[in-house]
């Protein structure tokens, strides 16, 4: 009897520190997600890539909350939902978060998904884990998907209205020497790219009106190498492109 009250505490005991442990790492990852959210905020407007980020780490949060309570209430299918909702929140989070670590594992998520390089393909991304989130029966799983899937049809719009804006900026510039004038002109600080600011004024000096979600859109596209910079060379690319961001296609954005 004394051994069997001993190995329930052990057992007991273990599972507190798995929890604690898995709590604490948490809220690690939420502390420095946080930390680069403000920074995001400060530099510009709240987008649908920072609604993104957001619900990533919601996502993170409710999943890992709910997973050792599944485990151990033996709900085997909500349990691989759950890790499934942290792996998807792991992944948006760092995807849209910004910073060299984002960049580096953008960089791997582009190569084998190439759909993500675009703003509807993240509002597709952003739709399908919504719904499997919705499929856990409870009040917090029902709030994060159903952000979530706001969060991805708002950027699967945005990523139509961007495509169709981009159009309208590449037929009013007339020749190279004109696009360069322009670079130049808002390259303010002289380093060699456009920021998202600089990005904002090049398009309305052009004459078109663009809502700050589809200019976050219009970045994310012409952002090749994902150094939240464009390059003269991405924007040259862009202009005299026929393909994935030329006048001829809509919905590449």
């Amino acid at each position: 009897m004394s051994n069997g009250t001993t190995q329930g505490e052990t057992t007991l005991l273990l599972d507190t520190k798995t929890a604690a442990a898995a709590a604490a790492a948490g809220a690690t990852f939420v502390n420095e997600s946080a930390d680069k959210f403000k920074k995001a905020r400060a530099d510009g407007p709240l987008t649908f890539r920072m609604l993104g980020f957001l619900g990533g780490l919601a996502m993170v949060f409710s999943n890992s909350i709910a997973v050792l309570d599944r485990f151990f209430s033996f709900n085997y299918s909500g349990f691989v939902i759950a890790l499934y909702g942290i792996f998807f929140g792991v992944v948006i989070t760092m995807l849209e978060a910004p910073g060299p670590c984002s960049r580096r594992l953008k960089t791997g998520i582009h190569y084998y998904a190439k759909f993500l390089e675009m703003t509807w393909g993240r509002g597709a991304l952003y739709f399908f884990v919504g719904t499997l989130q919705v499929s856990n029966w409870n009040l917090l799983d029902w709030a994060v998907g159903g952000f979530m899937i706001f969060t991805g049809v708002t950027a699967m719009g945005v990523g139509i209205a961007a495509a169709r804006d981009l159009r309208l900026l590449k037929f009013t510039i007339k020749d190279e020497n004109q696009l360069k004038e322009k670079w130049v002109e808002h390259d303010k600080n002289h380093n060699g790219s456009l920021d998202v600011k600089e990005l904002t004024s090049f398009i309305r000096d052009a004459g078109v009106d663009m809502t700050r979600n589809e200019v976050a859109a219009v970045f994310l596209a012409l952002d090749k190498n994902f150094d939240d910079q464009i390059t003269y060379e991405e924007l040259y690319f862009w202009w005299t492109a026929s393909g994935a961001l030329g006048a001829d296609r809509t919905m590449a954005v």
